[in-house]
C-alpha cells in the first residue's frame, strides 16, 4: 500500500485535497443549515441595538446638528430596513476586498513573489499525471466553463428569463459576463504573462488571469444566485451554494491539473469573477427594491421542463465539445 502511495504520490495527493474539500463543505453545509437562521437573527437583533445605541450618542446627536446631510448620508449605510443601507455597504465593502486582493496577487506575480515558486512547484506536481487517466475526466470538467458552452448556457438562460417575464434579470447576468469578459481580456493584454511549459490543451491566449476561473465565478456564480433566490427553502439554498462552491473549485483545479494556467492565474480569475459578480448582484438587488423583479414566482410545470431540458443541453453540449474540440488538442 505504502509502496502504490509513493508510485502515485501526485495521484494521491489530488484525490486526498478532493476528498478534504468534500468533507469540508459537507460540515460547512449541514453547520449553516442548522445553526445560520439562529446566528442571524441574534446578529440581527445585535445590530438593531447597536443602532439604538449609537442613535442616541450625544456625539453623533451633535454631529447631526452641526452636519444633517453628512450624519443622514452615513446612518442611511447602516439601516437594515432597505436595500440602499447595510446590505448596499457590505456589498460595496466586498468588491473594495475583493479588488484589494486582486491588486495584491498582480503586485506579488508582477514582483515574482513567493507564489510564484509556489506555481512553478504545483505546475511541475501536475506535469507529472499528464498521462494518467485523471486528465481524461477533467477535460469535461474544463469545458464546461469554456466558450461555446458559456454561450449556450447565456443564451438558455435569457431564454428562461423572457419565458417567466423577468427580463431585467438579463441586466445583471450581462454585466457579471460582459464585465468579467471585458476585465479578464484587458488584463492578459496587460501582464503577458505566458502559459505553464507542459501545457496539455494548446491555447493561444495568456495565462493570467484565468479565463476558465473567472466565467465559473462570474456566470455560474449569478445563475446559482437566481436559483437561492427563487429558491423558498433555506436548505436548498444552501445546498446550491456549496454545489456551486464545489463546482468552481473543480473547474479551476480542471486548469491547474492540465497545466493550462499556474495556480495564481485560478486564484486572480476567481477575484474578477468574484468582483463582477458582486457588481452584478448589487444591481440585480436595486432592481429587486424598485419592484422590476420578482422572485416569488409559482413555476409551471412547462417552466421546469425547460429548466430540465437546459441542463441536459448543456450537459451533452459539453460532452459532443470535449470529445470532437477538447480532447484532439492534447499535446
Amino acid at each position: 500500500m505504502i509502496t502504490l502511495i509513493q508510485t502515485n504520490q501526485q495521484l494521491f495527493s489530488l484525490v486526498s485535497l478532493l476528498l478534504l474539500v468534500i468533507i469540508v463543505l459537507w460540515i460547512l453545509q449541514y453547520a449553516i443549515i442548522g445553526y445560520a437562521g439562529r446566528v442571524f437573527k441574534k446578529a440581527l437583533q445585535y445590530w438593531l441595538r447597536f443602532e439604538q445605541y449609537f442613535g442616541l450618542s450625544k456625539r453623533l446627536l451633535l454631529l447631526k446638528i452641526s452636519y444633517p446631510k453628512l450624519y443622514n448620508f452615513f446612518w442611511q449605510r447602516l439601516h437594515v430596513q432597505h436595500f440602499q443601507g447595510l446590505p448596499l455597504t457590505l456589498l460595496f465593502l466586498v468588491m473594495g476586498y475583493t479588488l484589494a486582493l486582486f491588486v495584491g496577487l498582480v503586485e506579488d506575480v508582477v514582483n515574482a513573489d513567493s507564489i510564484v515558486a509556489i506555481d512553478y512547484w504545483v505546475s511541475q506536481q501536475m506535469s507529472l499525471l499528464s498521462g494518467s487517466s485523471v486528465v481524461n475526466f477533467f477535460i469535461p470538467i474544463t469545458s464546461l466553463a469554456s466558450t461555446p458552452i458559456t454561450c449556450l448556457i447565456v443564451f438558455l438562460t435569457a431564454l428562461l428569463c423572457w419565458r417567466i417575464n423577468q427580463r431585467y434579470l438579463l441586466i445583471g447576468l450581462l454585466i457579471a459576463i460582459i464585465g468579467s469578459t471585458a476585465f479578464t481580456f484587458l488584463s492578459k493584454m496587460l501582464f503577458h504573462r505566458q502559459r505553464p511549459v507542459d501545457i496539455l490543451l494548446f491555447e493561444r491566449t495568456y495565462s493570467f488571469p484565468s479565463g476558465h476561473a473567472t466565467a465559473t465565478m462570474a456566470m455560474y456564480g449569478f445563475i446559482a444566485y437566481m436559483a437561492i433566490r427563487f429558491s423558498q427553502s433555506f436548505a436548498r439554498q444552501v445546498r446550491i451554494l456549496v454545489f456551486t462552491v464545489f463546482f468552481s473549485i473543480l473547474v479551476g483545479l480542471s486548469r491547474v491539473l492540465l497545466n493550462e494556467h499556474y495556480l495564481s492565474d485560478v486564484l486572480g480569475g476567481y477575484l474578477v469573477g468574484l468582483l463582477w459578480l458582486t457588481v452584478a448582484i448589487s444591481v440585480t438587488e436595486w432592481l429587486t427594491a424598485r419592484h422590476n423583479i420578482n422572485w416569488q414566482l409559482d413555476w409551471s410545470t412547462a417552466q421546469l421542463y425547460q429548466i430540465r431540458f437546459s441542463v441536459v443541453a448543456v450537459l451533452i453540449s459539453t460532452i459532443i465539445y470535449a470529445a470532437i474540440y477538447q480532447f484532439p488538442l492534447l499535446v
